[in-house]
């Protein structure tokens, strides 16, 4: 993916995307099994709407975010939360270490992956 893609284009996603369904959210912490001890990497995060409801629920959350623009509206709007961790990143090369988290989420961002280099 092109990183610069979305430059000046965070404040307008931070306004006018909606945030996902609250039924959604609880189907992940109660029949997923996502919970409040959990830690998450959401790839390609963002301004950071799912992950701001993945914190709202107790998770720490990595957002991972390979625009600076996007990443910096997340850091902005998340920065209260303890549980969040911004990472310059993309989906291909996370540069967060091998196992240290338990799920995975993407939200709005999977068909910008190479799918190949993402499975490894």
């Amino acid at each position: 993916m092109n990183e610069n893609k979305f430059n000046g284009m965070g404040k307008i996603y931070s306004k006018y995307r909606p945030s996902y369904p609250f039924d959604f959210i609880d189907y992940l912490f109660t029949d997923v099994g996502i919970s409040q001890r959990s830690i998450i990497a959401d790839i390609g995060s963002g301004t950071g709407i799912l992950t701001r409801q993945l914190l709202e629920k107790g998770s720490k959350v990595y957002g991972i975010e390979p625009n600076a623009d996007m990443r910096d509206i997340a850091e902005t709007n998340l920065n209260n939360f303890l549980g969040f961790t911004s990472v310059n990143g993309n989906a291909e090369n996370t540069t967060i270490d091998d196992n240290s988290v338990d799920y995975i989420t993407v939200a709005q961002a999977f068909h910008w992956f190479d799918r190949e280099r993402f499975k490894k």
